[in-house]
């Protein structure tokens, strides 16, 4: 529920040729969950209008869908299927703190109430926002982590197991939050992770097992798309 979309600033005109026509968009081979993610993004409780940037949304696709969320996955299921062969860690007791096994999981987990909330009150922009925030915790867990040092170390094919199974849990509790405005890539990374569908909003609080190989879930928004 919105007011007007507008185009830089200026309303869509036909005859001036200033807008965005869904068409043209499909037709030039864009990826039409950019933009459900764009105008989700900026969507709240309010009647307000909405404008559509070109450089706003080239920036916000690249760096929030591929730089934080997709990152995540494409960091750690090339260590799990490089060194584990698709495996994940069981989620047995181990010497090892549970909290720190699975903190990135858990810290995502204990957004559902919230992110369900802000869905139901038409904040989809507070859910996006929230969801890019925690998937910057989750990257960042990861690099203090140095799963790429600790691969180097055979003596650490346990923890380098959970690292990685810990960041892919929590990205599989992100598809979650995502898959109403992601619903295509919400498919493929549940073709990925094993995950019944349709999704559930229930399942949230439960882990993977075992990934397929990893293929591209997006790509980067090249300016040239935009350009034409």
């Amino acid at each position: 529920v919105h007011g007007f979309i507008t185009a830089s600033g200026e309303k869509m005109s036909k005859s001036r040729g200033t807008g965005v026509s869904p068409d043209v968009y499909l037709d030039l081979g864009l990826n039409p969950e950019w933009l459900r993610y764009y105008i989700a993004a900026k969507l709240n409780a309010k009647v307000e209008d909405i404008d559509f940037n070109p450089d706003d949304f080239i920036a916000r696709v690249n760096s929030d869908l591929i730089g934080k969320y997709v990152n995540i996955a494409s960091r750690a299921a090339t260590f799990i299927t490089r060194h584990f062969d698709g495996k994940l860690s069981s989620g047995g007791a181990k010497t090892d703190s549970l909290s720190r096994r699975t903190g990135s999981t858990l810290i995502a987990w204990g957004f559902a109430e919230q992110i369900a909330d802000a869905y139901e009150a038409r904040e989809f922009g507070k859910v996006l926002r929230e969801v890019m925030r925690i998937a910057d915790r989750i990257n960042e867990r990861f690099d203090e982590a140095k799963p790429w040092e600790v691969a180097k170390d055979p003596a650490r094919r346990d923890e380098l197991q959970d690292i990685c199974t810990d960041a892919l849990n929590a990205f599989r509790a992100l598809t979650y939050y995502l898959a109403p405005v992601l619903p295509h890539v919400a498919e493929r990374v549940a073709a990925m992770l094993g995950l019944p569908v349709p999704l559930s909003w229930d399942d949230i609080p439960n882990i993977a097992s075992s990934i397929r190989p990893y293929e591209h879930l997006m790509a980067r928004m090249d300016p040239k798309q935009i350009d034409a």
